[in-house]
């Protein structure tokens, strides 16, 4: 018998959650986090050798999440609210639909009733800085992703969602940090953002800022590659100032290679 996750899960949405939702004007599509939401393990079976014991049990629940990810929120709000006893959990979905809907009244109020039902539920904090964020409430949005740290500290999304907030202020110094420690958690959350489309709505000098502070990142971890390739991606962008780049301590390590020196001699390979 084989155990595998049942990967229709990770709804990365709303306003970042899928990265759609952004403040116009900021930073908003690049962080904005992700809602995890984690149906467990489920036995695959052969139809030949499975019986009914190993076959999946679809609960309400899970019933209501595949509605969900399959886009018909309105049906999973139906369906979750109809699920006894409802829970913080259970309110927090209910909110993530309405916000993937755009609805962001009514998705405050049901994270607001989950986070009244449990005080230490870190993601619908996360969720909360979500909305007011797109909203362009940048110190509310700030207020909240810090709470959900608090609450939990090893989430990269929380961290990243709280970068994207200190560069649409312009404090690309705590940006860089909150980063930072986004990508120590999750080296991948980089790739994880691009892939899904966060930064489709910002403008040319933004990404180019955030592409270098990615590019410092990845120096210092020593992975050369990645950091030559979003120096390429800024550099497209339109950052011109290659003597900077020259001169950036934090990319000391890419002094001497062949990629570094075209790049900051010539054009960037297309």
């Amino acid at each position: 018998m084989k155990s595998t996750t049942l990967n229709i899960a990770r709804w990365i949405g709303l306003a970042g959650l899928i990265g759609a939702f952004c403040a116009a004007g900021s930073m908003g599509a690049l962080a904005q986090g992700y809602n995890m939401v984690s149906f467990g393990h489920v036995d695959q079976q052969s139809p030949s050798s499975a019986t009914n014991a190993d076959l999946p049990i679809i609960t309400p629940e899970l019933r209501a999440d595949m509605l969900a990810v399959r886009g018909h929120y309105r049906d999973a709000i139906d369906a979750y609210g109809k699920i006894e006893p409802q829970t913080a959990e259970l309110l927090n979905k209910i909110g993530i639909a309405y916000q993937r809907m755009g609805m962001d009244s009514e998705a405050i109020a049901f994270y607001d009733r989950a986070a009244r039902m449990d005080h230490k539920y870190a993601a619908v904090y996360n969720n909360l800085g979500t909305v007011y964020f797109r909203q362009d409430d940048n110190k509310r949005a700030k207020r909240f992703y810090k709470k959900s740290i608090r609450l939990d500290a090893q989430m990269a999304p929380f961290w990243s969602n709280l970068g994207a907030v200190y560069l649409a202020q312009k404090k690309y110094s705590d940006g860089a940090e909150a980063y930072e420690k986004a990508f120590n958690l999750d080296p991948d959350i980089f790739q994880e953002l691009e892939l899904n489309g966060l930064h489709k709505n910002e403008s040319p000098e933004d990404l180019a800022k955030m592409y270098i502070c990615f590019a410092e990142i990845y120096a210092h971890a020593g992975m050369k590659t990645e950091a030559i390739v979003y120096l390429q991606k800024a550099l497209l962008e339109g950052f011109s100032d290659k003597q900077k780049l020259v001169q950036d301590q934090q990319l000391a390590t890419l002094r001497g290679t062949p990629e570094f020196e075209h790049m900051v001699s010539g054009n960037p390979k297309p």
